[in-house]
């Protein structure tokens, strides 16, 4: 997969090529959005600029994910970090710090993020006179859903504040890769529905690819255009993603009626944590100040929900 590809002894961090970043997980998301996704989490640690709370009560039994459908069903105590974080998101741990050896959350992801909105930040006492504590209140949840595409892994290498643009870049074309896939399984039940919607994708893919042209080892791994105007180009793809999948339900359950481990079924399932996290790429990596900034300038000056 391209992920594993990605990090390879030849570089240090994420490939700043742009172009072949597209391209490499554009064609994973299609050939198996499932295997793509896996995979991505398993070597890049997306959720590593995000502030992390850890297990909160170590005399109790630790904090559980329980799978349930669409993603996890998150319980338990977490300690949060003592200082007021500067995002709207969370990533909340399995375990504590990893030691040698440490296999306590399995092979499964162990970093689950949510909205900081569900959980009581710090208060100005915890700080203290002398500075910060090591750790802030704890907090508890109680079966809090976490959709699978914002769970992720410790272990994987972190993709730093710097790394958006891959970041981004990656989530969209796998998500790209993944509706090109659903509207080719769509032809046989619908096939005017599906030509449409294919020749909408081979116009978004074209027009990112095009944007990217001209990315190269040499460059700093930037997007080519201002990150503002890249982040609108995520939320536009996203826009196209939508429809093929609204399709693809809506002439797969009468199909799963008959058959439940219909193919057209399986890629749905396969591909949602794609799908889920390419709503929120853009926003987990803003500040939330930021956000509400823009807003203000926008003449809207609504508090941000997560």
């Amino acid at each position: 997969m391209t992920a594993a590809r990605s990090s390879g002894p030849e570089t240090a961090g994420p490939d700043p090529d742009l172009g072949r970043v597209f391209a490499d997980f554009e064609r994973d998301g299609h050939d198996d959005p499932g295997a793509a996704w896996e995979t991505f989490t398993s070597t890049w640690n997306w959720a590593a600029p995000l502030p992390t709370a850890v297990p909160g009560d170590e005399s109790a039994p630790g904090p559980l994910a329980r799978p349930v459908q669409g993603g996890f069903a998150l319980s338990g105590q977490w300690r949060l970090p003592s200082r007021r974080w500067p995002r709207r998101w969370l990533a909340l741990r399995l375990t504590g710090v990893r030691g040698a050896g440490d296999k306590a959350a399995g092979d499964g992801p162990d970093l689950f993020v949510v909205p900081a909105r569900v959980l009581s930040p710090p208060s100005r006492r915890d700080h203290g006179r002398g500075g910060a504590e090591p750790s802030g209140p704890a907090c508890r949840l109680d079966d809090v859903h976490v959709p699978a595409g914002l769970a992720t892994r410790s272990s994987g290498r972190a993709l730093g504040a710097e790394a958006a643009a891959f970041h981004w870049t990656a989530v969209t074309a796998m998500a790209l890769g993944t509706a090109r896939r659903l509207a080719g399984a769509l032809a046989p039940l619908a096939p005017a529905a599906a030509a449409e919607l294919t020749a909408v994708l081979h116009d978004e893919r074209t027009s990112l690819a095009a944007a990217l042209h001209g990315a190269s080892r040499t460059d700093r791994g930037g997007p080519p255009d201002a990150e503002e105007a890249w982040a609108a180009r995520i939320g536009r793809a996203a826009r196209v993603v939508h429809p093929v999948v609204a399709a693809a339900y809506e002439h797969a359950l009468p199909a799963v009626a008959r058959d439940a481990r219909h193919p057209l079924a399986c890629l749905i399932e396969g591909g949602s944590p794609i799908l889920q996290h390419i709503r929120f790429a853009v926003d987990l990596r803003r500040p939330a100040t930021e956000i509400l900034m823009r807003k203000a300038e926008h003449g809207d000056d609504r508090r941000v929900s997560g």
